[in-house]
């Protein structure tokens, strides 16, 4: 593998980067006064919609691309549903061979379809659970799970305009929606096989590890800016050796998560589906173990300020506690992994 960017990728990662700046939510007040609809538009002009559209079979863009997107738009907090209707709904649906006009839609960003998962977000979820949710459903009129009836792997499709309503979710920027009727589904594309799900679930658990990379790296920027700033006796805080501390810690382990999440991003289409998903799962175990130890220290070391609800680190906290579950947390990854080592003893 190549442990650094090629010109290509590190010409993409400054365009993201420069891009998620533009959508930035930099306050709490910009939750409720940002485009939502310009930010999603932003996103498809641009291209982040379309990475894993397909010509002649092959991703338009591979894990890596994925990654260095999601990275960029988790720091910057852009409320736009990038990893669910632009991304994974995207790759369920090219992998099933569904209507090619859906998929383009969804890559323009003129349709925006969100993920059906169970309750606690650990997994997709079948139609016929009475309690799944809908994630990262911001302007969403469909989502896509699975309908075991018709076959283990089947997707299927559902409209959100009946059977669900909006719920404030932990994560305030992103949709989140619940059931509230019945609904009805229908199937979209072929069953998945086992590997194309293992595949699918790599490179989501990739994606929102890779949003936890930038979330986190985001709030400790924000945080080091503060310590060069806030004076306390006489001095700047950053200048406290127990605050340099806390500081180095938090770096190391920002830095250790972006370290793995490359290695997974890049594993996503260049090694068969077990040792991909079992990158992955390395990931996202590494990464939901330190969201909440690494917000934490961000909101100590703005001296408890950023447990209000009127400052940016909530914000962070909570997409950050949101990623932490999304597929699973540490403890599921740490037993799927163990199963997968040990053979399932």
């Amino acid at each position: 593998m190549l442990a650094l960017l090629n010109p290509e990728q590190q010409m993409f990662e400054e365009t993201a980067n420069r891009l998620a700046r533009d959508l930035a939510v930099v306050n709490t007040a910009g939750l409720k006064t940002v485009d939502r609809a310009n930010a999603y538009r932003q996103l498809a002009e641009n291209g982040l919609l379309a990475l894993r559209m397909r010509i002649e079979g092959k991703p338009l863009a591979s894990g890596v691309e994925v990654s260095l997107a999601a990275q960029a738009l988790g720091g910057a907090l852009v409320p736009a549903p990038f990893s669910a209707s632009g991304v994974l709904a995207v790759e369920l649906l090219a992998l099933a061979g569904a209507d090619e006009a859906l998929i383009q839609e969804l890559s323009e960003g003129t349709k925006r379809c969100g993920l059906l998962l169970k309750r606690d977000l650990s997994a997709l979820a079948d139609v016929a659970d009475a309690e799944s949710v809908v994630w990262d459903a911001e302007g969403a009129e469909l989502a896509v799970g699975l309908d075991r009836s018709k076959g283990e792997g089947q997707l299927a499709l559902v409209k959100l305009d009946s059977g669900f309503e909006a719920v404030e979710a932990a994560d305030l920027t992103r949709g989140m929606m619940k059931r509230s009727g019945a609904v009805s589904a229908e199937p979209v594309g072929s069953p998945l096989s086992d590997a194309d799900m293992r595949k699918w679930l790599a490179l989501a658990l990739v994606t929102v590890s890779a949003d936890l990379v930038g979330v986190l790296n985001g709030a400790y920027a924000g945080v080091l800016a503060y310590t060069k700033e806030r004076v306390q006796y006489g001095v700047r805080i950053g200048s406290f050796q127990a605050v340099q501390h806390l500081c180095a810690e938090m770096l190391v382990d920002i830095e250790g998560g972006r370290d793995i999440v490359s290695y997974a991003a890049w594993a996503v289409d260049e090694l068969d589906p077990d040792a991909a998903l079992l990158a992955a799962r390395e990931a996202k175990a590494f990464l939901s173990g330190i969201a909440r130890p690494v917000s934490e220290t961000v909101m100590q070391v703005y001296g408890g300020i950023g447990q209000t609800w009127e400052h940016i680190a909530h914000i962070y906290a909570r997409r950050a506690q949101t990623d932490a579950l999304v597929f699973g947390g540490a403890d599921v990854q740490r037993d799927a992994i163990a199963d997968a080592l040990l053979g399932g003893h």
